[in-house]
């Protein structure tokens, strides 16, 4: 059978595998036991033999079963018609969408722009994912249940989310082949430096098994100075990339990241928004 040209042979020497991911994990500073909040790209890694799943195997492996893994899972195409840019959709389409766009499932509605990494982790076996029908976390290992219980709709960064509890638990965050960019802990700073606007945000969920559209609060997130709060904080608590395969990463505290980034957000941006009330 004749193969495609794969553009990511050429990034590496050799071939990456679950055995030598698992101990760049280890080399790294992931260890057995650790809270891992983990934001991915599989092409960045170069060939990696078994794709996205042996990147998955490696990093449970490097944790292991008294360790928790913890990735984003969001879902932004269960979200009001009305707010979508890239592309938007007729306004005569909106309440059509609204009433037919079918519910979210933990179980089974696909991630989107997640990465293929993330889609492998969301459907392993003893992965739970939260409720949340746009911006759910999926969580594997020792503290899985208490990370994604009880994820609110509203403010879903913020107290009342996985990110909170990795917060808790002293949990690392590694970007493997992304950048501070795709950090979302920042949106934890986000909430609790009140510097964002209030919006609605609507999305369909089962509630009672019955199908609703239904609306819910949220903050204006804005990501377009988080890879200038990444380079702020790696500058003061000396953080420094190193190379999983062929991709640049980096590993940190969650709680020092997101402290450091409450700080800045409140002195750059300002923090003129009324306090967000949790129901």
């Amino acid at each position: 059978m004749t193969r495609t040209i794969d553009a990511t042979i050429p990034k590496v020497a050799f071939p990456n595998t679950q055995d030598n991911l698992r101990l760049s994990f280890f080399i790294h500073g992931i260890v057995p036991g650790d809270v891992l909040l983990v934001h991915s790209s599989l092409s960045q890694l170069g060939w990696v033999s078994g794709g996205a799943v042996a990147v998955v195997q490696a990093l449970m492996d490097a944790l292991t079963p008294d360790g928790t893994l913890v990735m984003p899972t969001h879902s932004g195409d269960l979200t009001d018609p009305a707010e979508w840019q890239n592309p938007p959709v007729p306004e005569s389409w909106w309440q059509i969408i609204r009433d037919t766009m079918p519910a979210f499932n933990p179980q089974y509605t696909p991630t989107s722009a997640m990465g293929q990494i993330v889609e492998v982790f969301r459907s392993m076996p003893g992965v739970l994912r939260s409720e949340h029908p746009a911006l759910s976390f999926a969580a594997w290992g020792k503290h899985a249940e208490l990370v994604i219980a009880g994820h609110l709709l509203d403010y879903a960064l913020g107290e009342a989310s996985p990110l909170a509890r990795v917060y808790d638990l002293g949990g690392k965050v590694l970007l493997l082949g992304v950048g501070f960019g795709n950090n979302t802990s920042f949106h934890l700073s986000e909430a609790r430096a009140n510097s964002n606007k209030i919006v609605t945000q609507g999305s369909p969920v089962f509630i009672n098994g019955e199908r609703k559209w239904v609306e819910y609060k949220d903050i204006d997130y804005d990501a377009s100075d988080f890879v200038k709060i990444g380079d702020d904080f790696c500058l003061e608590e000396k953080v420094t990339p190193f190379k999983v395969g062929a991709a640049n990463c980096y590993l940190f505290s969650q709680r020092a990241v997101v402290d450091f980034a409450t700080g800045w957000i409140k002195k750059e941006r300002g923090s003129t928004a009324p306090a967000i009330q949790l129901p």
